[in-house]
């Protein structure tokens, strides 16, 4: 249903997968995506910047870390990352993240429908995504959440990602 990935060279496979069939591509010019998603029960939601590279500006969007089950996984896509400057540069101690799991919008898409990154999910739809959660079946774990923001780890700290909050798919 959903191409994770666009205008790319090489083999694609198709999964299907409770109702919904993956194309995931086996030979990628920036990252890899696994051969088969990995659907998980808990997942954890990042606020992201991310550089719309179409009409020239940045934006934070949603991500999450894996792919999450339930009807959350209809709106997840594979996404690249344009790199945010031309003077941040990947090294060997500090990885760029090339490309990852973005959210689509809930509220559709604007012009360009995809092909743009215009359809990625930014942080002020948060309270939307929320009622779209719980009313969905999932629970936001605030045990967890909290745990974290009151540690000391910060998660990929190069790239800007915030720690939105853990949810986890309860049916």
């Amino acid at each position: 249903m959903y191409n994770f990935i666009n205008n790319m060279t090489g083999k694609n496979k198709t999964y299907a997968s409770r109702k919904r069939t993956f194309n995931v591509h086996t030979n990628l010019n920036r990252g890899s995506q696994p051969e088969k998603p990995f659907e998980s029960k808990t997942v954890s939601l990042f606020s992201q910047p991310y550089l719309d590279t179409y009409n020239k500006c940045y934006k934070n969007i949603v991500v999450v870390n894996l792919i999450p089950q339930g009807p959350l996984a209809d709106i997840v896509r594979f996404t690249n990352f344009p790199p945010l400057s031309e003077f941040k540069t990947q090294g060997a101690c500090s990885p760029m993240k090339q490309c990852g799991y973005a959210l689509m919008s809930l509220g559709g898409c604007n012009t360009g429908c995809g092909k743009f990154g215009e359809d990625l999910m930014v942080v002020d739809e948060i309270p939307d995504l929320i009622s779209y959660l719980v009313s969905n079946g999932y629970s936001v774990d605030t045990s967890i959440t909290k745990m974290f923001n009151q540690s000391e780890i910060r998660f990929d700290t190069n790239v800007g990602n915030k720690l939105i909050c853990f949810i986890t798919y309860i049916g």
